[in-house]
């Protein structure tokens, strides 16, 4: 066993990101999202942000922010035809948990090499 304290956010999150159900109870957008929406929260009280800027940065590829932000965007990109929030099939809840922390690993990537 590790220590998971040492691992930095974007170590940590790509852990949750390969099993998030481990973390959520089950795998579903839906709960990635308060999940990190909840990891975000921690981190602002703890007087930093993980998360702040990552709706600019998916706005800068090309997917507008709109009323619902980041995970809106993240959520257009995985379903690019699709207007509808709820009723994913479990492939479909997958897609869209996998299309989020492949995006959330890519703007933690860049926030570490001081591209954002």
């Amino acid at each position: 066993m590790f220590d998971v304290t040492a691992l930095s956010d974007r170590e940590f999150l790509a852990l949750v990101g390969k099993r998030p159900g481990m973390y959520t109870g089950r795998t579903s957008f839906e709960l990635a999202v308060a999940f990190l929406h909840g990891y975000e929260s921690h981190a602002q009280r703890c007087g930093r942000s993980v998360l702040g800027g990552f709706d600019a940065w998916i706005e800068a590829r090309g997917t507008p922010r709109g009323v619902t932000g980041w995970w809106g965007q993240a959520r257009r990109i995985a379903f690019p035809d699709e207007e509808r929030l709820r009723d994913l099939t479990r492939e479909e809840e997958e897609h869209a948990v996998a299309t989020l922390f492949r995006l959330l690993d890519g703007f933690l990537a860049a926030k570490e090499e001081g591209r954002t």
